[in-house]
Parts: structure tokens; sequence; C-alpha cells
């Protein structure tokens, strides 16, 4: 038989090369490699295996099929124990083999579940079950071929012997012994011994027997006759076992081809098990809508049933209910119209304008800006009634801030400066707080869409309310709104160029998000406010360059639209401008105005508007006019209904002009910032949740650490003895200010110094005492100035005007000045 190793491996290479082209896969991954290196590692095995032993049934075959060992010159020839041992060792050959493969196949699921890996791999698999089976085939063959012969050999010699082994010996006296063992089926030996003699010569000489009897030969030809019949009737019988020996070979082969088939049998078995249980669960589903369906339909008939039970006592409460539901409807439309400002507090920012103001979506923080350059952040949760701010800060010293607004999330703050560039910092403003600063623009490009940010001041700027959104919106006198994402650092995102009637570029003096937040309709509206008095609105599902809304001549042209907001229901958009009007919009309808008011003086750019959490009011500012009487020469904060801006429901009178305003959908109060420095908190007391400015007026002031409390004693202190006008103060533990020895040596100096001081002797009489003594007996100084210089020569006497001269005084004696 051919060995295909070779073919195989050369087929196996060509299909996966063809494979990976197909697929235009040039390499493949780590992982996959070492999979199928040790898939592929644990066929090699197999196949040497299977060729190893296909080798030895090739090999051994003349020496498993001879049946004539004695006459053999060499040990090659197997006798029956061989034989079966031959058989044993070749059957645990085929039985591990298959294990092997067996176990192969099984790894094939693990490795990869589909595709060209998994076809290469059965592929395999099949090559390898096809070669074990040839291997099984032809020790099949061989053991047939081994009865058959067996089979009609014992016809042919009418006994059933099996020659074992002949033995030649010669010696030097020429006698040779012949010796003949037998096995017949009962393994019972016959030992047949012939001795023959041959002289030094070689001649051969018998040696004449005795006669036998009549009766012995009759004897023995009776025996030979019975053994004859014995042979012939056991002959027949292993014939019968021959045949059925073949056949159970035969069997066994079809065993192992139903053995190998039945595993796709059991696959395509779970495969229709796994169908069959979806199509069930989904029977099931529908069992159980059905079922649902019929108890929900006589769930509403019992419901009607009820209905038209109760109908006739309904109708004869319904009169007495009606009186009594009217007057609660009353009440509530009157609690939902009282506004939150019986009490107010104020808050000091500075002296300067206020003209940011920002509050988080929980009420918790606070920050305001102005025009002295400084932003302060005041937390609810930690302030007194004194209203401290926790912390300020100047992110752009020498510009003043236009806005300031929290993120969605809270953990953000943009601020938006009188520059070009917008700056986005942390929650806490601490550290290294700036988080982004936006791209300036390049001065020279014209095209406002090729440059990567703003070069022209900034005018406003605010976040996209999304939850989670990284994204923000601002607007310059470059006639571009831009839209910025922190993912996003090296230019903005979008450009949005906003340009009148006769297509000339339009300065954007604000901007604003629709209300995604708190409606899912019209949620991704962007509106912008021109100097030119239009106001623009696009949808961000579409380009930006044509708009979706326009409103041509919203405003007085050459005066600025300071303020755009949406409504809570993405409906309505108020607008407030220079031109000293307020005026609302409605989105299905944007050409015409729904109601304005036209008496309300504004002269600050950041004067906005503010809607109230139910979405029925809206409240803005007014500036101080100083032309008019002085009875109303004050600004105001007036409050008016959505639907009707004729006149004002509520106004509160301020001493300066009113600018921001902020009414929290949570705290239910509402903020004010003026041009003094002043930010005025409005709130009710039965209405306002505890939180915001409430928080903070029960609370007592927290005194300083570094402050000492000092109890003052008004009355006059008796006592018979004098007070001495000195006391003597406790000393301190360490005098020498807590510092403690580096080293050993510095360790025992200070215990030797500290041990000989005393804190009431005076040093220079302690040295004066040993003056008459060193004079007397000089050791140290007085010898080594002997000859050099035996004059002492001291300093020089300074007079009082001349104390203030340093030159005379050495360096290191000079007093340290403070």
């Amino acid at each position: 038989m051919t060995d295909i190793t070779k073919t195989f491996r050369a087929i196996i290479k060509a299909k996966q090369i063809s494979s990976d082209f197909n697929l235009g896969l040039g390499k493949r991954s780590k992982k996959n490699e070492k999979i199928s290196t040790g898939f592929l590692s644990q066929a090699k095995i197999i196949l040497s295996d299977i060729t190893k032993l296909k080798y030895s049934l090739l090999e051994s075959r003349t020496n498993y099929l001879s049946p004539i060992y004695l006459l053999s010159s060499t040990n090659k020839i197997m006798n029956d124990e061989q034989r079966h041992d031959y058989e044993q060792h070749v059957e645990r050959q085929i039985k591990r083999c298959r294990d092997n493969l067996e176990e192969l196949k099984s790894s094939i699921g693990l490795i990869c579940f589909q595709g060209q890996r998994r076809a290469h791999f059965e592929l395999v698999c099949a090559y390898l079950e096809r070669d074990l089976v040839e291997c099984t085939k032809i020790y099949s063959e061989q053991k047939c071929l081994r009865y058959k012969r067996e089979s009609e050999r014992k016809k042919i010699g009418r006994l059933d012997n099996d020659v074992l082994r002949v033995t030649l010996s010669a010696n030097k006296n020429t006698t040779e012994n012949l010796v003949e063992n037998t096995k017949n089926e009962n393994n019972s030996e016959m030992i047949v011994t012939r001795i023959s003699q041959f002289d030094a010569d070689e001649q051969e000489h018998q040696i004449p027997s005795a006669p036998l009897k009549s009766t012995e030969l009759h004897q023995l030809q009776l025996e030979n006759d019975r053994l004859y019949h014995d042979v012939a009737q056991r002959s027949e019988e292993i014939h019968a076992i021959s045949t059925q020996v073949v056949e159970i070979a035969q069997l066994q082969n079809e065993l192992f081809d139903n053995i190998f088939s039945q595993k796709d049998l059991i696959q395509n078995v779970d495969a229709a098990a796994v169908a069959s249980n979806d199509d069930l669960a989904a029977a099931i589903i529908h069992i159980r809508d059905a079922i649902r369906n019929t108890a929900q339909m006589r769930r509403w008939v019992i419901f009607f049933l009820l209905v038209m039970i109760f109908s006739l006592l309904f109708l004869d409460w319904y009169n007495m209910t009606e009186t009594s539901s009217s007057e609660s409807d009353v009440e509530e439309t009157e609690d939902d119209n009282v506004l939150p400002i019986s009490s107010h507090v104020n808050i000091v920012h500075g002296l300067k304008t206020v003209s940011c103001l920002t509050l988080d979506s929980n009420g918790i923080r606070m920050i305001t800006g102005g025009h002295d350059e400084t932003m302060k952040m005041f937390d609810f949760t930690s302030m007194d009634k004194h209203f401290q701010a926790f912390r300020t800060i100047q992110p752009c010293p020498g510009r003043l801030l236009r806005a300031i607004e929290y993120s969605a999330n809270n953990d953000m703050i943009l601020i938006i400066p009188g520059d070009c560039q917008a700056i986005v910092v942390n929650r806490e403003a601490s550290g290294k707080h700036i988080v982004y600063k936006t791209v300036l623009g390049d001065m020279y490009v014209k095209d406002m869409n090729r440059t990567k940010g703003h070069k022209a001041l900034l005018n406003y700027g605010c976040w996209n309310p999304s939850v989670n959104s990284q994204e923000f919106m601002t607007c310059a006198d470059d006639c571009t709104l831009r839209l910025w994402s922190l993912n996003k650092r090296d230019q903005q995102v979008d450009v949005i160029r906003t340009k009148g009637e006769s297509g000339r570029d339009v300065r954007t003096t604000t901007c604003t998000y629709s209300q995604s937040l708190y409606s899912n309709e019209n949620c991704n509206l962007i509106a912008a406010g021109c100097e030119n008095g239009n106001i623009l609105v696009w949808d961000r599902r579409r380009s930006f360059v044509h708009v979706t809304f326009k409103c041509v001549n919203a405003h007085l042209q050459d005066h600025s639209i300071t303020a755009l907001k949406w409504s809570y229901d993405n409906q309505i958009l108020a607008s407030r401008s220079t031109d000293h009007t307020l005026k609302i919009w409605d989105i299905r309808k944007f050409n015409q105005c729904l109601s304005l008011n036209e008496n309300l003086p504004n002269q600050f750019s950041m004067t906005n508007i503010s809607f109230s959490p139910n979405d029925q009011f809206l409240v803005t500012g007014v500036s101080k006019l100083n032309n008019l009487s002085e009875s109303d020469s004050g600004g105001k904060l007036v409050i008016f209904n959505r639907n009707d801006l004729s006149k004002p429901i509520e106004e509160i009178l301020f001493n300066d002009s009113v600018i921001r305003t902020n009414w929290h959908p949570k705290l239910n109060q509402i903020f004010a910032t003026t041009n003094n420095g002043l930010v005025r908190a409005f709130y009710d007391e039965e209405r306002s949740p505890m939180a915001g400015v409430r928080l903070c007026l029960n609370r007592k002031e927290r005194k300083d650490k570094s402050t000492n409390d000092f109890i003052a004693n008004i009355n006059p202190i008796d006592s018979s003895e004098p007070i001495e006008e000195t006391r003597e103060i406790y000393p301190e533990k360490n005098p020498q200010g807590d510092k403690k020895p580096s080293s050993l040596h510095q360790h025992i100096v200070q215990t030797m110094t500290r041990s000989n001081l005393h804190e009431k002797e005076d040093p220079r009489a302690e040295l004066l005492k040993h003056a008459e003594e060193a004079e007397r007996n000089p050791k140290w100084v007085t010898p080594a100035y002997v000859h050099t210089q035996p004059k002492p020569i001291f300093q020089q006497q300074l007079d009082e005007e001349e104390g203030d001269n340093d030159d005379f005084v050495p360096i290191f004696k000079k007093a340290r000045k403070n």
C-alpha cells in the first residue's frame, strides 16, 4: 500500500493557502496560530501512529501468515502464542488511535465554530479516519486469510498439528536428535524422538526394530482411525469458528463505519432538538399571549359591566362632588400662580456689574462673574447667613466675563470672557482647573469655514443640555456660530455662518439650544440672534448651510438681540433686545409674534430671560435710565404671563439695573444680578423647598480658627493687693523651636549646652569673673599675638549721631532688618 502522507500534507497546505487567499487574510493572529499548532501537532501524532501500525502490518504479513516455522532457518516466523500476542497488540493500537481520533474531533467544537478553519479541521479528521479504516481493513484481511489457510492445512494434513520447532545439532560423534513438539486442540504435547546415527565415514546405518504383532497393529489402526475421526470433527468445528471469526471481523468493520457516521447523526439530532426547543418556546409564548389576550378581553367585559352597574350611583353623587372639585381646582391654580417673591436676601459679589450667573441642576452651587474679572463660587450646603464665597478666581486676567454656565452633568463649567477663546474648567476650579481652551482662529484667513476657531470677540456660549454631552456652542463678532466638543480639541466640530437677506455676513450676538432635557419635541434645534434683528433656527439633523426657520426683522436693526430662551415644551421662543422689547414666538408659526412688550429698557448686552418651572411665566430684568424722573429711574425685575406680555403681573423695584435672571426649576427661587455688584435671591417660605438660600438663613456665623475668644469685663477689679506690672510668662516646652538633632554629635553638644546654661545668669558677669586670671596666666589668645600685635587694637567708639552708619559695623554684626 502506497504512503499518502506527503500527498495529504500537500492537499492540506493547498487548501489552507487557497482559503486564505480567497478571504484576503495575509496573516493570522497569534492566538489562532497557537490553536492550529496544537491541533495539527495532535493530528501529526495520530497520523504517525497510524503509519507505524500500517508499516508493522505490512512487514509482519509474511511471518504472521506462514504456517511452517519449523522448516525456517530464522526466528522471524511466528508460532501460535506470538500470533496471539501480535493480534492483541494490533487491536490495542487500533483502539488507541480510534480514541485519539475521537478526542481530536471533539476538540474542533472548542477551537472554532464555523468558517474555513472548521472545514479544514474536519477534512484533517476525515483523512485520518480514512487511514485508520484502511489499517483496520488490512488487519481484518490478514486475520481472515490466516484462519482460511489454517483450515485448509488442517484438511490436507488430517491432523490438527502445529509444528513448533526442529532443532538440529551435530556433535563430534556425528549423532543428531530430532525432536518434534506438537500441540493438539486440547493443548497436550506429543514428543516423537528419532535417533539417527551416522558413522565416521558418513554412512547411514539403521538399527533393526522388533516386528509388531498383529494385535498391536490392529490396536494402532483402531487408535489411528479414532484420532482421524476426532481430528476431522475438530477441523469442521475450526472451519465453523473461522467462518464466524470472518463474519465478526466484517461486523467489526461495519461497526466502526457506523460509529464514525453516528456522530454526524447525533449532531443532526442535537440541532433538531434545539430547533424543536425553540419552536416549543415560541409556541409557549404564543399560547401565553393568547391566554393573556383572552384574560384581557374578560377583564374589559367585567369592567364594562361594573361601569354599567355603578353608573347610576355615579350620577347621584356627581352633582355633589362637582362643587367641591371646582373649589379644589381654584385652590390649586392659586397655588400655582403664587410667585416665590415674598422674601429675599442679598449676596455680595463685588462693586462692579455682575454680568454672569449660573446654578447647577441640583441647586447646590452658584457661580457669579462680572466686570471685575473675578469669578466667585458659592456653596449653599456650607455657607452661613453672610453668604461668603468659598472660592474666588480670575480665569482670564484683564478680560471681563460675559457668560458662565454649568454643564448638564454639573462636572464642568463653561466661561465666555471678553476674548476670542472660551475656557472650560472643572467643577471645583482648583488645581489645574482649565480642562480645555478653544483654538484661536487664523487672523489672516478670510474664509470663516477654514479657520479652526474664532478670530473675533466672543458674545455668548452655552452647553448642549443633553445628558452626558461633551458639546458646547459659542458665537462671536466674526459672524459665526461654532460647535465644540471636548473629544475633538484641535478645532471646532461645525461652523455655522449667519447671513442676512442680501447674503452678507451678520454679527451674531446670542445663541441657545432647545430644551432637549425636558421635551423630545423639537429637541434638535439651534437658535441664534443677529445684529440686524433676525432670528435664525437650524435643525441639527440637516445641513447648516440653509436655515430651517427664519424670522426676518424680529427686532429693530442695529440693536443687539441679547437673549433667546426656549420654553420647557420647546414650542415657544422668547427674545430680548436692546430695542427695549420682549417678544415671544411660536416655532409652528414663526413669522408672527404672539405677544410683545415695548417698554422694557435694556442697556446691557447680557440681559437674559428665564421661564418658570411650570412654564407659565417668564422673568427678565429692566435697566436703569438716568434721563427719566427719580420715581422711574430705578431698575426692575418684571414677571409676565407667558400668554400675554402686554402688562407684567409683578414688578419688583431695584435701585440699579437688573441684568441676569435665573428661575431655578428645582429650588423655585429667582436670582437676579445688578450693576452694583449684588445678587438678590427671591424665595417663598411656604412653597420654596428647604434648599438653596433657605439652607443658609438659620446658620450661625462660623468662627475663624485663627481668632481667639476674648471676654471683656467692664466692672472694676477690687483687690487689696496691688497688681504686678509684669508677669512671668510660662516658658515654652521647647525654646529651641522644636529642632531635633540630626546626628549623635549634635545631640551630645545640645545636651552639654542645656545642662550648663542657666536662665538667670548674666553671661558678661560670668566672663568678667575670669578676667583677672586671664591677665595673670594668658593661655590662648594673648600668646598668639605677642609678636605680631603686642598692643591690642579695639573698635573705634561711635557717637550716637553716627550710630546709623553701618560701614563701621562688621557685616556679621549687622542687625537683621524686618
